[in-house]
């Protein structure tokens, strides 16, 4: 075993030695050509103008469109100024109607007969009637705190949604059928949470139950509680419709694979058949499509290096065909309506995004956005960066995968690179439109994404292989891999490297600093947990709902048990709050006052340790803020000290000239400021 303190010593050197040797980084040919492609194109083409902050961080036009089950209506949301509008389009009369503003409104779900609209909030549930739009109605308070949820639409009654609630005795939650009048019927009680629901026939019912060490899907009827088989937490097991005809559960998840696919389970055997799985081997299932609320699958669609869909039958595979072949995107997210008669295909490479309507039976194309998201649109998407994945081996030979950004009109082996790390650290980062990474490839700076182990989307072994070794330990080791990689491509300049990231990536970046001082020009982290144990603890307290017992029991597998004492003093060890003393490069950090997931006591300390020390560290504490900036004015001075702290190190493009409100913005919320950041 790797003494720990060679461990730090190490890690630059191998990876320069390894990237040097060509042995460590192999790719394949297919994807050396794309970067290499990338590459000639960057160098080719005009450089893009500076564009304002404002435009390229704002938030989407369109947040989200949903398409009616029965074809004839799409509910989106659309941002006028400060509000939040949602519409109806009308798909056959062509024509689009405000309902109201709001900027509460979380999720829209459909009725299956299409006749009303469930908004789901952090209040609770309201119901809009498309005979009466204008006069939205509350119908139910949840406490999500309680673990009362909103499950989704109840596809075995024409409008109604299932909902729970904590039972009287505060013993196990009651489910309930709620309709448009307010008006719910209990279902069934069930003793612990249920992480998913789903009509059965009969009036029966299928569930995702918590169990002792993951979770059980029972069949829930006349006769009782029948458990029809099991899921670990890491199967990400999902109800997705009932079969009637073959008396057979249709789910996603892995049940003891690697990948994530769509299988089918034998309700009264148990036994669990794979019925669609990703083509090349690689991916996660993300969506499936049905023929209906509640219809038979009809076609699975995966977020691979872009998105891919896939038919489950000729019919729908040839309608897939046909959509992406005029629509010409390899970014498509699609959905059906009632017999796939209509669809809505999104294109996310692109912002704003397009959105497109696919009448199956007249063949023909529609595009009822585009005039909603004209202003800016052609600005935006003609100076977007290139953007492409990448695949490469690091340093221990697990293939790893990410994303590139270059700017057009520069050679990438010039320029500053940037690596943003993702938060979570389960997640990923995908092809779509990345605002972050657009905004800094627009201010000049090559940018790596990478997917490290312990991302989520590549499989199971995937996330597993981080083997809780956070900190100065094999996750960072591959941030740092994959950049030597994309450095050796000729990609970025050695002497100008940048690290950016938020909440993990946060947390990342203050290792980088610590772990790898000489390395980084400079560090920008947002909302970072100084150490996961603390943040675990922290989490744990702010959420007492019986939900965070599945949540904690993950926390365990994947990161540390603080419960242990031994394993408490492992993480911590590697922790970046143990090691803030070998920061020597600037570092800026933002935090938010109000942030459930990051302690900002624990953050303000670590960021008065520095300064004591003499440290150069700049530091923003929103007074309002969440784990995220929540107006557009903090989300803009979260972004300006991004672009300044990057253009005085690196030296990319600056947009200079600053209003007075955000100048008296940032008076208000930098408390630490020895990098100057604001003038």
């Amino acid at each position: 075993m790797t003494p720990f303190f060679m461990k730090a010593r190490c890690r630059v050197v191998c990876a320069l030695l390894l990237a040097a040797s060509g042995l460590s980084m192999p790719l394949s040919p297919a994807h050396a050509d794309i970067l290499d492609d990338a590459i000639l194109e960057a160098k080719s083409q005009a450089e893009t103008p500076l564009l304002p902050r404002s435009l390229l961080i704002g938030k989407r036009a369109i947040q989200y469109a949903r398409l009616s089950p029965d074809g004839k209506w799409v509910a989106y949301s659309l941002k006028r100024g400060q509000h939040i509008e949602l519409r109806f389009y009308d798909i056959t009369e062509k024509t689009h109607k405000p309902l109201f503003a709001s900027e509460l409104v979380d999720h829209i779900l459909w009725s299956t007969d299409s006749r009303y609209l469930f908004l789901e909030s952090s209040q609770g549930v309201a119901v809009v009637s498309v005979d009466a739009p204008n006069a939205p109605a509350f119908i139910l308070n949840l406490d999500s705190n309680k673990d009362e949820l909103l499950y989704g639409v109840d596809p075995s009654h024409p409008h109604a949604v299932i909902v729970s609630k904590v039972a009287a005795d505060g013993l196990g939650h009651d489910f309930f059928r709620l309709t448009p009048d307010g008006t719910m019927k209990k279902l069934f009680h069930f003793p612990s949470f249920v992480g998913d629901i789903l009509p059965g026939e009969d009036g029966s019912f299928f569930a995702v139950g918590i169990a002792e060490d993951g979770m059980d899907v029972v069949h829930i009827g006349n006769m009782g509680t029948r458990k029809l088989t099991s899921c670990s937490l890491d199967d990400r097991c999902k109800l997705i419709s009932f079969d009637q005809t073959t008396s057979s559960l249709m789910m996603t998840g892995t049940f003891g694979k690697d990948l994530s696919g769509l299988s089918r389970v034998n309700i009264s055997s148990g036994e669990t058949t794979l019925v669609h799985q990703d083509p090349l081997g690689k991916f996660d299932l993300k969506w499936v499509i049905l023929d209906g609320p509640g219809g038979s699958p009809r076609a699975a669609g995966y977020v691979d290096d872009h998105t891919s869909f896939y038919g489950l039958d000729p019919q729908a595979t040839e309608i897939i065909k046909r959509i992406e072949e005029k629509l010409g995107s390899d970014q498509l997210a699609l959905r059906a309506s009632n017999g796939l008669a209509h669809w809505l295909a999104v294109d996310d490479a692109v912002r704003p995004p397009r959105f497109a309507l696919y009448d199956r039976k007249a063949d023909s194309f529609s595009y009822p956005m585009e005039q909603l998201t004209a202003d800016h649109a052609n600005l935006l998407r003609t100076s977007a960066a290139i953007r492409i994945p990448v695949w490469y081996t690091v340093s221990d030979g697990m293939r790893q995968q990410g994303y590139v950004t270059l700017p057009r009109g520069k050679d990438p082996a010039t320029l500053p690179l940037v690596v943003v790390p993702h938060g979570g650290p389960w997640g990923r980062v995908d092809g779509s439109h990345a605002p972050g990474a657009q905004f800094l490839a627009n201010r000049g700076y090559a940018v790596f994404e990478p997917n490290f182990r312990a991302s989520t989307g590549f499989g199971k072994h995937y996330t597993l292989s981080a083997n809780r070794d956070f900190g100065d330990g094999r996750v960072q080791q591959d941030i740092i891999d994959g950049m030597e990689y994309i450095l050796s491509r000729g990609v970025g300049d050695r002497t100008k490297l940048g690290i950016f990231g938020h909440s993990f990536g946060g947390f990342s970046v203050l290792g980088a600093m610590a772990f790898t001082p000489d390395t980084f020009r400079v560090g920008i982290a947002g909302a970072p947990p100084v150490d996961l144990a603390k943040a675990i603890t922290y989490f744990t307290n702010m959420d007492r709902s019986p939900h965070f017992a599945l949540r904690l029991k993950r926390f365990k597998q994947l990161t540390v048990d603080p419960d242990d004492p031994t394993d408490l003093a492992r993480i911590q060890a590697q922790a970046p709050n143990a090691h803030w003393h070998k920061v020597r490069r600037p570092l800026y950090v933002w935090a938010g006052v109000k942030d459930p997931k990051v302690s900002v006591l624990n953050v303000r300390d670590y960021v008065l340790r520095l300064q004591g020390a003499g440290k150069p560290v700049s530091y923003i504490e929103e007074p309002r803020g969440g784990h995220s900036p929540n107006s557009e004015m903090a989300m803009e001075a979260y972004f300006y000290m991004v672009e300044k702290a990057l253009a005085d190190h690196l030296g990319g493009r600056l947009e200079a000239e600053i209003s007075e409100r955000l100048s008296r913005h940032l008076e208000r919320v930098i408390e630490i400021d020895e990098n100057a950041l604001h003038p």
